[in-house]
């Protein structure tokens, strides 16, 4: 493993055997960089938990090569290809083992090539850090208006995430509710004791000028925040929303091509059409109308025009003001 001390720039590779039918001495090599500056906390950021998000890779690929390290202050620790095999195959999935790296936490030293990633990361990684910033983008299959996310109900880290979470300077701020699953990062991290910060910076398999741009400068921004480097630019405003169980998740129930009549962050009344499936393979049934039961911001679209029974086509949550930020005592 690194040597997680050294003063400066440091890279090497998390070496995990692995034995498959087409290499039976397989060596998995995860890419690791640790950069040391002046006394100060510690951040982790990881970015590929799953292969086919390209944003955080890429941000994260762009801190190290531009990062003044005489003015850097504490350490961060940088994964920018976590799950290092579905990064180079394009997969959500680990390829090795068919495993979802963020439903697998917190892992297992002698289980399959994912589950002992997510060990890792449990054992030998959070308990180093003191903020955990954790880069995803929609996939192959969603398509989000760029968004941080954090989490509710976090005590005295609160404040430092919000100020955190603000400062990247996504579209939206978005606050979870406290039910996410014991498999994911979030659950290690919460126990922990430490700050967590998640973020949905895209998607549709594709990596853009301004997603690419936002990645990294928000990334930037929020490590300023976090109290590692000065900050050269103001954010840009963000929107706060809350994505709970009263959010509306559209579900498609049968398969289609999904017409989209409004944009990513749109602000949708309750009876707005949000677009329409069509059932090409159909000569009775026209255009089928999707329409918005509730009032909200469109967080979340389909990622591919051809979506499949019990795929999201749409994601409305709630959107609120600053002064409701206050008063709703999150």
């Amino acid at each position: 493993m690194i040597d997680f001390n050294q003063q400066g720039l440091t890279s090497e590779y998390v070496n995990l055997h692995n034995s498959t039918n087409e290499s039976a001495w397989q060596n998995i090599r995860i890419p690791i960089y640790c950069l040391n500056g002046k006394p100060g906390p510690t951040t982790l950021v990881l970015g590929g938990v799953h292969g086919d998000e390209y944003e955080g890779p890429i941000a994260i690929e762009n801190i190290i090569t531009s990062i003044d390290l005489d003015k850097l202050n504490g350490r961060l620790i940088l994964l920018p290809a976590t799950n290092v095999t579905a990064v180079m195959s394009g997969t959500r999935l680990t390829p090795e083992d068919g495993l979802n790296l963020n439903r697998v936490f917190p892992g297992n030293a002698n289980g399959s090539l994912t589950q002992r990633i997510a060990n890792i990361i449990t054992q030998d990684l959070i308990p180093l850090a003191d903020h955990v910033i954790d880069l995803h983008s929609g996939g192959k299959t969603l398509n989000f208006a760029p968004c941080v996310f954090i989490y509710e109900n976090t005590g005295e880290n609160f404040q430092t995430t919000l100020n955190a979470a603000t400062a990247f300077g996504a579209h939206f701020t978005v606050f979870i509710e406290d039910d996410f699953s014991e498999v994911m990062i979030d659950d290690v991290v919460k126990k922990a004791g430490k700050v967590m910060i998640a973020s949905e910076l895209g998607g549709a398999g594709m990596l853009t000028r301004d997603s690419a741009s936002l990645a990294t400068n928000g990334l930037k921004r929020c490590l300023s925040a976090l109290g590692h480097i000065k900050s050269i630019t103001t954010p840009p405003e963000t929107k706060f929303a809350r994505l709970s169980e009263h959010s509306e998740h559209i579900i498609c129930d049968d398969t289609c091509v999904f017409e989209p009549s409004v944009n990513l962050g749109d602000l949708l009344s309750k009876g707005d059409i949000i677009g329409y499936q069509h059932r090409l393979d159909r000569i009775d049934e026209p255009p089928k109308p999707i329409i918005s039961k509730t009032t909200g911001a469109l967080l979340c679209l389909c990622g591919q025009a051809l979506v499949k029974r019990g795929d999201v086509i749409a994601i409305v949550v709630e959107i609120f003001d600053s002064e409701k930020l206050q008063k709703s005592g999150i």
